[in-house]
């Protein structure tokens, strides 16, 4: 059986795991609205934030109109990952017909191929009460971002998940300030949430009517927002490392960015080099996952 032959069977097994559909719902590291995608051509990405000209200000007839120094700072350096896994599959395998054996090999390497993307791109959310920082120094969600211009910034709550909270993280995406000092005007277009606060997500956020009373007052999230998407992602419940509680509100113009050096590959390394005869499948992926700034986010880690 030809190398070719063995490789086109193995990329229709693996890719037909990896590119599994799924649940409605379920964010994943693809999806446009939780990360902002984009592409790279080297080995790391270099992003400074953006500190624009401010509000206009107020002339008087022949005065000077007011001259503003847009500029960029806090650079940081975000490096590519390479993420990759292969799998020995014995020439005797395809010789004796063990098709079911190998398929089941490669069909689970696929899968745990799209679940690795998912689970590290995820780790940004998980760990941006802490660790994951934005160009500021501090975390994605803090009580104490400073901007390019001085004022400091809270992208933090601590409601657990309600109505009043949802509200009051409203109004913080949009009185949010940017780096210039200019009011963002963020809008709420994606609520994320773990499995554990999904249900409520969408009760709150999709109910015709007020959630939780027995009156027949109109639910202002779908009124008034009714592109509001509710999105989970098991890589964000306790569970794998993230919290029951905590859950995530995001405007179209957050900068919690997926910059993609190379899309999964797969290759094959045919039995005739190997001393053990057997091939080796192996699949790679490049990318890194990063927050720029607070901008367009907002967060509770719901600890009261």
């Amino acid at each position: 059986m030809s190398r070719n032959v063995v490789q086109t069977a193995l990329d229709k097994v693996f890719f037909g795991k990896f590119n599994y559909e799924t649940l409605p719902g379920i964010a994943t590291a693809r999806t446009a609205g939780v990360f902002m995608q984009d592409t790279t051509d080297r080995a790391a990405v270099i992003v400074e934030q953006y500190q624009g000209p401010g509000y206009f200000e107020a002339r008087s007839e022949e005065q000077d109109v007011a001259g503003k120094s847009p500029r960029a700072g806090n650079p940081k350096t975000f490096s590519v990952v390479n993420y990759a896994e292969s799998v020995d599959i014995p020439k005797n395998f395809f010789d004796d017909e063990q098709f079911s054996v190998v398929e089941r090999t490669v069909a689970r390497m696929g899968r745990n191929g799209r679940l690795s993307q998912d689970k590290n791109a995820f780790e940004v959310f998980n760990n941006g009460f802490t660790t994951v920082t934005t160009n500021d120094g501090a975390p994605l969600f803090s009580n104490t971002h400073t901007t390019l211009g001085g004022d400091t910034v809270d992208n933090l709550l601590t409601d657990e998940l309600d109505d009043s909270a949802l509200e009051a993280a409203v109004v913080a995406l949009t009185e949010q300030l940017t780096q210039d000092g200019t009011l963002g005007g963020f809008m709420p277009a994606c609520l994320l949430v773990p499995p554990a606060l999904f249900a409520e997500a969408n009760k709150i956020a999709k109910s015709e009517l007020q959630s939780g009373t027995a009156n027949n007052d109109l639910n202002y999230f779908s009124t008034v927002y009714p592109g509001l998407q509710v999105m989970q992602s098991p890589f964000l419940g306790a569970s794998q490392g993230g919290s029951d509680k905590a859950w995530f509100l995001l405007s179209p113009e957050h900068s919690i960015m997926r910059w993609v050096r190379q899309d999964i590959e797969t290759d094959l390394v045919g039995y005739k080099t190997q001393r053990n005869n057997n091939y080796i499948y192996k699949a790679e992926y490049r990318e890194v996952v990063g927050a720029i700034s607070y901008e367009g986010a907002v967060a509770s880690n719901g600890t009261t």
